[in-house]
């Protein structure tokens, strides 16, 4: 890609942004404008409450209730929004478009810093077209649009650090490559599931001053425990981390098989429900031709499946064990962000629980995976395809007004959306493996 047509890309992608930004966002945008403003008004340490003993809090503002179960970095990073919103209004911090526009603002600014970091990380292994073709791609990917400008999804904060990680892993950085990876998971738990890819080119990567493999690991251990240490002490010293405890472990009490990811579970959610509808009377094709919803644990637990969580887990845990050990040898940043983006992958299609947005961080890695080896390619444009299309059937912006009928296909188009995903998870195991045997 030549300059003119780097920076058309990069306009192009700016007036798309411009136009989006001032839309409503999804539901997540009323949380980030309830905890920005106690951010402001009550500080940050004591956003997950101060009660003692610890309990369950919620916090309020403008009409809106929502409680805080986020790691402290997205915190930070939501007060500092919060606090340029209130400098600019006087302190005043009324609720409306100005405030929506500023939160989602967040981040986008994080999506332009992960293009940056995209052409510097390529630039160096593949070269400056390369790099070009790199940032272009993940600017104008209607993925990146969706989560971060039309969403407001906070998916870039944690992919910024995570991307960073891995690239500082490969090149021989490992206090740097700790310190970013723990970055990420004190920004949202997704975070950690890039921890095995990084740790794993800590392992394989030439290091910068020739240092050994137990030296690599130790170090970047040693950035993983300073950086932690550096958000949490806060924290600690206003006597308020058994709330944040309390409080993060919340994260973990979704119900749903698929919180609204559509991916494997959210097959099997149907095929539970049509299967159900069947025995009380209902024809095969009304039952598999009825709107998808959503089934719990409660719920499969009552039809004789008691333990799908831990089916979930397990199933998500082996596809990320795999691909560490077919790439047990990859010393190179495209591999290693090949193995990391699978293992977001195989989280978001194989694990319960997850919803449409968690699985954004997969794509700046796969960005990465094709600058460097072109075979990923395809592989990135069906994953993007397939996040895309989750977004916008889920539901593009929390008023409704851009929702798309799912009755055009006969079937729920979510359970087409759903085999899309399947099958480009397969279609990229395949191509990583291909990858790793040569």
């Amino acid at each position: 890609m030549n300059k003119n047509a780097f920076a058309l890309a990069l306009a192009a992608g700016l007036l798309v942004r411009a136009a989006v930004l001032p839309l409503p966002g999804a539901g997540d945008v009323d949380p980030w404008k309830v905890w920005s403003y106690h951010a402001v008004q009550d500080g940050v340490t004591k956003l997950y409450g101060a009660s003692s003993p610890p309990a369950f809090t919620d916090f309020g503002f403008a009409g809106k209730v929502a409680p805080v179960n986020y790691p402290p970095l997205a915190l930070y990073e939501l007060a500092v929004a919060g606090w340029a919103y209130s400098a600019a209004t006087g302190g005043r911090f009324p609720d409306g478009a100005a405030l929506t526009f500023t939160l989602k603002l967040l981040p986008v600014i994080f999506e332009a810093g992960i293009v940056a970091a995209l052409f510097f990380i390529v630039r160096r292994t593949a070269g400056e077209q390369r790099a070009r073709w790199a940032a272009a791609v993940c600017w104008l990917n209607p993925a990146a649009i969706v989560c971060a400008s039309v969403g407001g999804y906070l998916d870039t904060l944690v992919a910024l650090p995570a991307l960073c990680a891995v690239a500082a892993a490969a090149s021989g950085r490992p206090f740097a490559a700790g310190a970013l990876a723990a970055c990420a998971v004190l920004t949202k738990p997704q975070g950690a599931i890039v921890l095995p890819a990084v740790l794993l080119a800590v392992w394989t990567a030439a290091p910068a001053n020739g240092s050994g493999t137990t030296s690599r690991l130790s170090a970047a251990v040693a950035g993983g425990i300073a950086a932690s240490a550096f958000l949490l002490t806060p924290f600690i010293a206003a006597g308020t981390w058994p709330n944040m405890i309390l409080m993060l472990k919340t994260v973990a009490d979704d119900q749903g098989l698929s919180m609204s990811a559509y991916n494997f579970w959210w097959l099997a959610s149907h095929a539970m429900t049509a299967a159900y509808a069947t025995t009380r009377g209902s024809s095969l094709w009304a039952a598999v031709t009825a709107p998808v919803s959503g089934v719990s644990f409660d719920r499969a637990a009552a039809h004789g499946l008691p333990h799908l969580r831990a089916v979930g887990t397990t199933l998500a845990a082996a596809a990320i064990a795999w691909a560490l050990w077919i790439g047990r040898r990859a010393g190179d940043v495209s591999r290693a962000s090949a193995i990391a983006a699978f293992s977001v992958c195989a989280y978001a299609f194989l694990a319960t629980r997850v919803h449409e947005n968690h699985a954004f961080l997969a794509i700046p890695l796969l960005v990465v995976a094709a600058a460097g080896r072109r075979r990923f390619t395809p592989v990135l444009t069906a994953i993007s395809a397939w996040f895309t299309l989750n977004i916008v059937f889920y539901g593009i912006t929390d008023d409704g007004r851009f929702a798309v009928s799912r009755a055009y296909t006969v079937v729920d188009t979510t359970l087409w959306v759903a085999l899309l995903g399947c099958v480009s998870l397969a279609w990229f195991a395949r191509v990583l493996y291909d990858d790793c045997a040569r």
